[in-house]
């Protein structure tokens, strides 16, 4: 995960408050009890290959009461692996990152728009991403409209890791495509997050490293469960395993999901940790 200047600090500082937050985890109620969780952005990347074999992390994913994951990696073979590890839980979004395309460099890499092409005829993806856009500009490059149009034609989601203004770009390239905003823009604040989902129904956003920002040592923030009531159909729950070092506190992660999840009427509750994501991606 590759940020410069004041976007890493914001993104380090958003990381901090997620790990403090867990200090404030309410009890968590028992494995027969537990809130269901589709998780939708989870990474298996080389990094974790040799420490953490398929098969683990899968037992570490049931295990903690995921009952669906939208799975992307670096390079794409991760993601195959735990397919084929775990066909009825995985589902695959095609990450353009490979080698030494990155995410500083792939959106403006020639030979991403035949990359994603071919891989996407070997098997049923249902998006492009998890991806980053540093910068707004970014996302004006032939080769990002090449994958905008890519997602529409074959109509599949984009799951873009930007800011609020990069977000709008993607939509004012082509309004029909369908973005998942990862971590809803990380560090954007609720009020521009409603602006975007008001202004854009294609926009649905995912909440890994949200966690401590939604629920505090105060409680629920009032603007997170407004949101929530106000587009209960377009919020979905995220682990973000971008690191191996995530792999050990999993089941942390989505706990303090289910933390905040808890505090909300139990039919809106189901709709962010796994209905939405079941509609979304699985068309149930």
């Amino acid at each position: 995960m590759i940020l410069i200047g004041d976007t890493f600090i914001r993104h380090v500082r958003a990381i901090i408050i997620s790990i403090l937050s867990l200090t404030f985890l309410p009890f968590v109620a028992t494995a027969e009890d537990r809130l269901p969780i589709f998780d939708c952005h989870l990474h298996y990347s080389d990094d974790a290959w040799s420490s953490y074999p398929s098969d683990d992390v899968i037992v570490r994913i049931r295990a903690a009461g995921v009952i669906g994951i939208l799975a992307s990696s670096s390079p794409d073979d991760g993601t195959v692996k735990l397919l084929e590890a775990a066909p009825d839980l995985v589902v695959p979004e095609l990450r353009p990152y490979r080698n030494a395309v990155s995410s500083a460099t792939w959106h403006d890499d020639a030979g991403t728009p035949a990359y994603l092409r071919e891989r996407l005829g070997q098997r049923r993806y249902v998006g492009i991403g998890e991806f980053h856009l540093h910068a707004t500009a970014d996302a004006r490059t032939t080769t990002v409209r090449d994958a905008v149009a890519l997602a529409v034609e074959r109509d599949i989601h984009l799951h873009v890791h930007a800011d609020a203004p990069a977000i709008l770009a993607f939509l004012e390239i082509n309004p029909k495509v369908r973005i998942l905003w990862a971590h809803a823009g990380m560090v954007t604040p609720t009020d521009q997050i409603r602006a975007v989902m008001a202004a854009q129904p294609n926009v649905s956003a995912e909440l890994s490293f949200r966690e401590g920002q939604i629920l505090g040592p105060d409680g629920l923030d009032p603007a997170w469960k407004q949101l929530f009531l106000d587009f209960p159909d377009r919020f979905v729950v995220g682990s973000d395993t971008w690191t191996s070092g995530r792999w050990p506190i999993y089941g942390q992660i989505i706990d303090e999901h289910r933390a905040y999840l808890n505090k909300l009427p139990r039919g809106l509750a189901e709709k962010i940790a796994y209905r939405n994501a079941e509609r979304m991606f699985r068309g149930q």
